[in-house]
């Protein structure tokens, strides 16, 4: 199978290789003045959704409607972003952005413990693939899944997009938590639970699945981001305790409250990234945080 990949960046890249080591032929859209070394691309975008059934958008959420509107796909392309985060515009789901540029409607999602400099390395691991449409799941795991990387399905669209959405926002909490004077393994522990159940608070809310949040996409891919330092997400937050302010995880965490606020659910640990970007200092914002009521696990 001839495997398109719309990006050749690191992460798309990256994709390319997976698709090599399942044993499909990738082709690269690039738009830089360089190709990606030692694999099949081209200039052209649109080279790519006429030779490949199948797309992987390998952007960043802000240029996946770049990409989508340089490749041109048609009715006859399965498309499957592979970003993270929502658009940075509209504050729509990325798969939905595609939708809307492009006359592709057979769409998915792709997200996971699968950090980029692993991969490329030859490192193991996995990612889950949501789709509404069975046969766009079978697609995408068939292209993906090999010895090296073990591809799952998932029906829950949203809540696996969700998830890429939240993880970057938990990720530079992380970070920037776990910079500040006394910090330790209990605090970090906490923020990935309570960061887990924040997600899965707001997922349910909007009719997603409650596995999703414990699977792959939710506590696989945040347990990944804080196992090495190096995560961009991560060492945004490490970045922002020493004053400087990397507005990815916050445009994320931004266009996220007023989706949880039309569905009644509060997000402390997400607002409390926003306030810190606004101003609040990162020690009154842990103060904040522990002198909340006492609640169940659950709520």
């Amino acid at each position: 199978m001839k495997v398109g990949v719309l990006g050749g960046g690191a992460w798309g890249q990256a994709i390319a290789r997976l698709v090599i080591a399942a044993g499909h032929e990738p082709l690269i859209g690039y738009r830089d003045e360089r190709p990606p070394a030692f694999l099949p691309s081209t200039p052209r975008p649109t080279e790519v959704s006429a030779s490949c059934e199948l797309l992987f958008v390998a952007t960043s959420a802000s240029l996946v409607r770049d990409a989508i509107r340089l490749a041109d796909p048609t009715s006859d392309n399965v498309v499957i972003v592979a970003g993270r985060g929502l658009d940075p515009v509209s504050g729509d789901w990325l798969t939905d952005a595609v939708q809307q540029e492009c006359d592709a409607t057979r769409v998915g999602a792709l997200a996971g413990p699968a950090p980029v400099a692993e991969i490329l390395n030859g490192g193991l691991c996995a990612g889950v693939v949501a789709s509404r449409e069975a046969a766009v799941r079978d697609l995408a795991v068939e292209a993906l899944h090999s010895h090296r990387y073990r591809a799952y399905g998932s029906s829950d669209l949203m809540g696996v997009q969700l998830c890429g959405a939240m993880v970057p926002v938990m990720a530079c909490l992380l970070g920037l938590m776990g910079s500040l004077p006394g910090a330790g393994s209990g605090l970090q522990g906490m923020l990935l639970a309570r960061g887990l159940a924040e997600t899965a608070r707001l997922g349910l809310a909007l009719g997603c699945d409650a596995l999703t949040f414990s699977g792959l996409a939710g506590v696989g891919d945040l347990v990944a981001v804080q196992a090495r330092p190096g995560h961009p997400n991560y060492d945004a937050g490490v970045a922002m305790g020493r004053g400087a302010l990397d507005q990815g995880p916050v445009r994320i965490a931004t266009a996220v409250l007023p989706m949880a606020r039309l569905v009644g659910v509060e997000l402390p640990l997400t607002s409390a990234l926003v306030a810190m970007s606004q101003g609040l200092p990162p020690v009154d914002a842990v103060s904040l945080l522990m002198s909340r009521g006492a609640t169940r696990e659950g709520g």
